[in-house]
């Protein structure tokens, strides 16, 4: 009977059962004292035993997310609300995503899946040698507040593109795409 109780438990979140029963076993394996709680820090590697790699960003809205909880010491059940938290807001960045933004990416050398990395130096090139445009992009750095040396993941770039508005993203966008047809 105590086990349905934890099925009721987890039914409204938004986890497979299978989802479920993987993350309590990999819950398993790093409570190795077999305390029944994991520490806040321990959490993102339990996301990557599942087959996450949440963004310090997320990390940080998950933070708060346990927080607001009241919640110290991280049990099997605040993981999979957890885990269910970061499945809502990877839906919500999938379902924000501009295509174009994705597009100019890829055509900068980043990956359809949004992995990779677009180097900083081949955008300045583009932006200014190849279309002599006046964009102060440091400005635009500055502005997004990436302090980015050589390399952009899809989340730098995306908050490069976007910190002046959709209209100068779209702008870019429109110039590094006729740079990789040309």
């Amino acid at each position: 009977m105590r086990a349905q109780t934890k099925q009721e438990t987890f039914q409204d979140l938004d986890l497979t059962q299978e989802e479920v029963d993987y993350m309590r076993e990999q819950f398993h394996i790093i409570d190795r004292q077999n305390i029944g709680y994991i520490n806040i820090h321990e959490l993102n590697g339990l996301f990557e035993a599942v087959g996450e790699n949440p963004s310090e960003d997320k990390m940080s809205k998950i933070g708060t997310f346990i927080e607001e909880k009241g919640v110290t010491k991280v049990d099997l059940s605040t993981a999979l609300k957890a885990w269910s938290y970061l499945k809502e807001l990877n839906l919500k960045d999938e379902e924000e995503v501009d295509i174009d933004i994705v597009n100019t990416f890829v055509a900068m050398g980043g990956n359809i899946d949004r992995s990779g990395v677009v180097k900083k130096q081949k955008l300045i090139d583009i932006i200014k040698v190849e279309f002599g445009l006046t964009i102060d992009i440091e400005a635009m750095f500055e502005e997004a507040g990436l302090d980015v040396e050589d390399e952009l993941n899809f989340y730098d770039f995306t908050c490069l593109l976007e910190s002046g508005g959709s209209q100068r993203a779209s702008r870019i966008c429109s110039f590094i795409s006729m740079a990789s047809l040309g």
